[in-house]
C-alpha cells in the first residue's frame, strides 16, 4: 500500500513539472509572441528554433532552441532522479517518472492541457543516463529521416539535411519506433521508460504525419 502511495506522489509530481511550458514562457517573454499562433503552433524547442530565428536570425534560433530543449529535458531528469530517491526499483521510478512528464508536458493544464510533443523531455532522460545510447538513437532517428526523404525523392543537394529535419516526419517516428529495440540493447535499465514514454510523442506527432502523408499523396511534399 505503502509503495502504490509513492508511486501515485510520483506520478503526479512528474506531471507537474512535466506540465511547466517553458517554450511557452519564453515564447512570450523573451520572443515576446505566442508560440501557440506561429509556426507549427507547438509549445517546444523545435518551433521555438523556427520562430526565433525567423524574426532574429539563425544565430538567436539556435540560442533559443538550446534554451528551450535544456529546460525541457532538465525537467524530465529532474523528475527520474527524485523519483529514484524515493523508489527503490529505479526501472519502475523512471519508467513512472518519464511518462508522467512527458504527459504533463504534452498535455499541460496551463495551456489548457495542450503542449509540446514530448521529444525534448524524453531525449533529455536518454543523454543524461546514458549519452552513449543517446547519440546512438539520433544516428538511428537521423538515419531514418534521411532515407524517407531520399524515398521521397528530395533532391540531394545543399538543403537537404536542413530539410529533412525539419520536414520529415513519418521517416522520425519510424527511427523512434526502432530505437526503441536500441535503447533495450544499449541502455536496457532505459527500455521500459522508452517503451511506455514514446507512444506519447508518436500520438502528439500523429497530426503532423498525417500532414506529410496528404502531401506525400498530393505531390506536394517536396514544394514545402
Amino acid at each position: 500500500m505503502e509503495d502504490i502511495l509513492i508511486y501515485f506522489l510520483v506520478s503526479i509530481f512528474s506531471f507537474c513539472l512535466g506540465s511547466i511550458p517553458f517554450a511557452y514562457f519564453y515564447g512570450k517573454y523573451v520572443l515576446k509572441e505566442d508560440l501557440r499562433k506561429t509556426g507549427s503552433k507547438n509549445t517546444g524547442a523545435l518551433n521555438t528554433l523556427r520562430s526565433s530565428g525567423k524574426k532574429y536570425g539563425a544565430v538567436i534560433g539556435v540560442f533559443s532552441f538550446l534554451i528551450v530543449f535544456l529546460l525541457d529535458a532538465s525537467k524530465a531528469v529532474i523528475a527520474c532522479l527524485i523519483a529514484g530517491q524515493l523508489i527503490q526499483d529505479q526501472v519502475i521510478a523512471f519508467t513512472i517518472a518519464s511518462f508522467f512528464s512527458v504527459l504533463g508536458h504534452n498535455y499541460s493544464p496551463i495551456l489548457d492541457f495542450k503542449g509540446g510533443r514530448g521529444a525534448a523531455s524524453f531525449f533529455g532522460i536518454i543523454l543524461f543516463f546514458n549519452p552513449k545510447a543517446f547519440l546512438g538513437y539520433i544516428i538511428i532517428l537521423l538515419s531514418c529521416m534521411f532515407i524517407g526523404d531520399i524515398f521521397a525523392k528530395r533532391p540531394i543537394n545543399k538543403n537537404f539535411l536542413k530539410k529533412s529535419v525539419s520536414e520529415q516526419i513519418i521517416g522520425r517516428l519510424i527511427g523512434e519506433v526502432i530505437g526503441i529495440s536500441y535503447i533495450g540493447l544499449a541502455a536496457p535499465e532505459l527500455f521500459w521508460p522508452a517503451l511506455f514514454t514514446t507512444p506519447l510523442i508518436l500520438i502528439a506527432h500523429k497530426t503532423r504525419a498525417e500532414d506529410q502523408l496528404k502531401k506525400i499523396k498530393n505531390n506536394t511534399y517536396l514544394n514545402d
